[in-house]
């Protein structure tokens, strides 16, 4: 009989010793998931502010900006993006941007990503076409390169279009631009 209570001794210190193991062991897991929040907090609240933006307004990179008016432009042809399109945009990201080969075609890539949400084609080139008039880091040389970039793209498939020769004289006339 004695045997059997030290047998039942030693389950219930061993059940407790545990237990103790288990609340050590979430305390714990609280405590990791306070310093994940307490790191990740700046991130967080760069997200909630860029939350209050949208669309275009995300956009403060001016490659980023001219690499979706590159898009919409060839996009203004027929609403699809040729092979050729693709490859005369990549084109001049790479040699204009100098970027590798693979990072134009990222960019290029993400930049018709951002079409399929884009407002209409005018405004949205509006909208680019003041950021990248309005860029800091942008001087007169950077705004008529663009001009020509642009150029290349409505011209990738033959003659531009008219909905392309519009979206074109929207970033003319707000770059200060002459035809």
């Amino acid at each position: 009989m004695h045997i059997l209570l030290g047998l039942l001794g030693i389950l219930i210190a061993i059940g407790v010793w545990v237990w103790r193991l288990q609340m050590a062991k979430r305390g714990l897991d609280v405590a990791v998931d306070v310093a994940k929040t307490v790191a990740n907090a700046p991130r967080r609240f760069a997200f909630k502010y860029k939350m209050g933006k949208g669309g275009l307004d995300l956009i403060d990179d001016p490659r980023e900006a001219a690499s979706i008016m590159l898009v919409l432009v060839a996009l203004g042809r027929d609403g699809q993006l040729s092979d050729r399109q693709m490859q005369v945009i990549e084109h001049e990201i790479a040699e204009h941007f100098r970027v590798t080969a693979r990072d134009a075609e990222e960019l290029a890539a993400h930049a018709s990503w951002v079409t399929r949400t884009c407002p209409p084609p005018e405004e949205a080139m509006r909208v680019l076409s003041r950021k990248i008039v309005n860029a800091p880091q942008l001087g007169p040389k950077e705004i008529v390169d663009l001009d020509a970039m642009l150029v290349a793209v409505s011209e990738a498939e033959e003659l531009p279009t008219r909905a392309q020769l519009v979206l074109l004289q929207v970033y003319r006339d707000l770059a200060g631009l002459k035809t």
